[in-house]
Order: C-alpha cells, then sequence, then structure tokens
C-alpha cells in the first residue's frame, strides 16, 4: 500500500519546541502572534458574518471551527470565546500540552489533538477551518489544501495567512523583522517557502475551492500593531469558501 504524503517538515517544527514553554508569555518569542490575533480574528469575522445566511449574526455560537497547526492555542481561545465548538489540531505534542494546560487554566472547552491534518478524520464538517502561519513550514501544500477541503463545509470558510514570495518579503520578513528588529528569532523564516499569491490561488482552486480573497497587512514596529494593507508584497491574509 502506498504511504499517504504528509505536511510535516521536522526542520521547520524543530524549529519552535524550544519556544513553547514560553508561548502564552506577551513579550516572549511569540509576542508577534498574540498582537497579530486581533487582526486575524477580525478578517474570519468580516469574511464569515458577511454573506447574506450569517449576516444577522454577532458571534459564532453553534459554528464548528477546526485551527490547523493551532501551537499554544493563541486563535482557538478567542474563537471559542465567540462561542464556537473550537477543535485544534498540531504535530508538536509539546503546543498540544501546552494549548490543553491553558485552556483549562481560561476554563474554555476546545478539543486539541496531536495530529497531522493527513490522518485527521472528523465525525463531521467544519463550518471555517482556519491555517495561520503554517503554509510557509510545511510540505505538500495541495496535499494540505485537499485534506482541509475534504472536512469543510459545502458553504464553510476557510481562512489563513502567509508570506508572499518576493524580494520585499525577503527584507521585511527576514533581514528586518528577524535580523534586525528581533520580531520573530532568527531563522523563523525559509524565504524558499513563501508562497507567491498567484501560486496560491492556483492550488486553491485546482483543490476545489471556490471565491478566494487576499487582503495585505503590515505591521507596525513603532506602535506595536498590525492593520490592513493595500501591499500585499509581504504579509497577507487569504479566505476560500468551500
Amino acid at each position: 500500500m502506498e504511504k499517504k504524503k504528509s505536511t510535516i517538515n521536522n526542520f521547520e517544527q524543530q524549529k519552535f519546541e524550544k519556544f513553547y514553554s514560553e508561548w502564552w508569555d506577551l513579550d516572549g518569542p511569540f509576542k508577534i502572534l498574540h498582537l497579530f490575533n486581533y487582526i486575524r480574528i477580525d478578517f474570519i469575522k468580516r469574511n464569515f458574518f458577511e454573506r447574506s445566511e450569517f449576516c444577522k449574526k454577532v458571534n459564532l455560537k453553534n459554528f464548528k471551527v477546526l485551527d490547523i497547526g493551532c501551537g499554544g492555542g493563541i486563535l482557538c481561545e478567542s474563537l471559542a470565546r465567540l462561542g464556537a465548538d473550537v477543535t485544534g489540531i498540531d504535530t508538536s505534542i509539546n503546543a498540544i500540552n501546552i494549548a490543553k494546560k491553558h485552556a483549562k487554566n481560561m476554563r474554555l472547552n476546545i478539543n486539541y489533538k496531536k495530529i497531522d491534518i493527513t490522518e485527521f478524520q472528523p465525525k463531521s464538517k467544519f463550518d471555517i477551518i482556519t491555517c495561520m502561519e503554517v503554509i510557509e513550514h510545511v510540505d505538500n501544500i495541495d496535499i494540505l489544501l485537499k485534506n482541509i477541503k475534504n472536512i469543510i463545509s459545502h458553504s464553510g470558510l476557510f481562512v489563513g495567512s502567509t508570506i508572499n514570495k518576493t524580494i520585499l518579503s525577503y527584507v521585511g520578513a527576514i533581514i528586518i523583522a528577524e535580523n534586525f528588529l528581533n520580531l520573530l528569532p532568527r531563522g523563523t523564516h525559509d524565504w524558499k517557502k513563501f508562497v507567491k499569491i498567484s501560486e496560491l490561488k492556483t492550488l486553491l482552486i485546482r483543490s476545489g475551492f471556490k471565491y478566494t480573497n487576499f487582503q495585505g497587512i503590515k505591521y507596525n514596529p513603532l506602535f506595536k500593531k498590525w492593520s490592513y494593507s493595500n501591499l500585499k508584497s509581504i504579509n497577507y491574509l487569504f479566505c476560500a469558501t468551500g
């Protein structure tokens, strides 16, 4: 029997293992993710609630949400506070253990699993699937997207974020962010694994997704704040419908 292709890149995963104990330190190695979380939630809500069938909704109560590559649970906890039935999966047992412990301390009911998306077989499909800051750290993006398509509901929303593959992204996301401003540990990103918007759009369509939307975002280190931007040359958010 042919072995299933995995999305796991062990070298990329090891980059984060030594920092997991500091996941919930707001001034630690993942500080930039905590700051980023507000705009992630806003983008999810804007794109999910703007559709006519959900326009009167104000929270995510009764909606099933899956966060792929959930890490220590930053996004999962915010989604749970909006009322969603949240599942978070990650291939790191250290990340999952930290996520479980923090959710328990916060009295949040979140279902965490250590599993790769290629092995994940949920009992029912999800209304929203998120995959934030993950695509640039995995192998076989096409396999990732096809597996997501298989478990998202017909009218479901897939939301993610990653980094464009441009000269500007090499300067901004690696030289400046990692080596000059120390916003992330050095070596966090590999420019060769960044994904052009045109490439991702093609992969999404090939995987069976329909409407796609790409939104540029930028970080202001002076005010320590993320905001939407017309520039998509570095960081961008995206969404697609099942």
